[in-house]
């Protein structure tokens, strides 16, 4: 007999967002954050121009400190675009409110996005939502990568750091349905708990030292190679006559100096804990 076959649930885009410092604050202020939240990103759906897309929401779920809500695949474009824009727009606009009560009081997001099959029924149920792509969207929400972002920029004027999956990634943005460059997203490999994979960070406003020191750890390094690169660039050594021993160029020169009882002419040359000997040696610039 055939064993019946399972039929896959359905692709949903799946949104999670989660609150920086949320118990750093008052159990009054998490409160209203917790009811806030929702009320956000309902407005930034309508500052994006498709309050229909938050209409059409599936499975939502608070999570206290953040929110959880699945859509249709098909607004993927609209939310890693327009929509990310758009929470930035509400989430400072808030802040102006925050800033005229409490000036420690703060609301600052990471939101993550994915997308895979989904289980779903026709009536609510406890059950809704569940599937891997969800557990990645949390994982993704908590990376040090996406924490990074904030941590490095202005807390005054950026209010959202965003991850996507390399899924969403690859059928969204280089399949060339974003209205966002490629280049505007930066890879980053991720470890989460039991996640380990490639995602993508983005920042609709970035500021603060996250300008000078990049989106993750290995760009900052990279960029500092680079300095250093520069730093060092044309300066050229030129041994001539009769060498022995090893070659080694110098970046810049410390000291010369000749053995007074070496009567071969060799001469030694320090700088940066390198040592260049010959017989003559010349420096200069190409």
């Amino acid at each position: 007999m055939t064993e019946p076959v399972k039929e896959l649930p359905p692709y949903r885009a799946v949104l999670v967002v989660d609150m920086e410092n949320y118990s750093g604050h008052t159990a009054a202020q998490q409160r209203e954050f917790t009811e806030i939240i929702p009320d956000l990103l309902e407005r930034a759906f309508e500052r994006a121009g498709r309050p229909d897309v938050w209409e059409e929401r599936r499975f939502p779920d608070s999570t206290g400190d953040g929110y959880a809500v699945g859509f249709r695949p098909e607004s993927l474009p609209l939310l890693i675009g327009p929509f990310l824009d758009a929470l930035q727009g509400e989430l400072a606009y808030y802040d102006r409110i925050l800033r005229s009560g409490d000036r420690k009081s703060r609301l600052r997001l990471r939101a993550a996005i994915t997308v895979g099959p989904l289980h779903e029924s026709d009536s609510p149920r406890l059950g809704d939502g569940c599937g891997d792509s969800r557990v990645a969207a949390h994982r993704l929400v908590d990376a040090a990568e996406v924490r990074r972002l904030l941590e490095l920029s202005d807390p005054d004027i950026t209010f959202l750091a965003a991850i996507i999956s390399d899924r969403v990634h690859e059928d969204v943005v280089l399949g060339g349905y974003a209205t966002k460059a490629p280049s505007d997203y930066v890879r980053a490999s991720v470890s989460v708990k039991q996640f380990r994979g490639d995602a993508h960070l983005h920042v609709p406003k970035p500021s603060g030292d996250l300008l000078s020191r990049g989106f993750t750890e290995e760009q900052e390094a990279r960029e500092t190679e680079e300095k250093d690169e520069m730093r060092f660039h044309g300066v050229q050594n030129t041994v001539s006559g009769t060498v022995s021993g090893g070659v080694v160029q110098a970046g810049s020169i410390g000291s010369l100096s000749q053995d007074r009882h070496d009567h071969s002419s060799r001469i030694s040359v320090r700088g940066d804990s390198n040592t260049v000997a010959g017989r003559d040696i010349r420096g200069g610039r190409p």
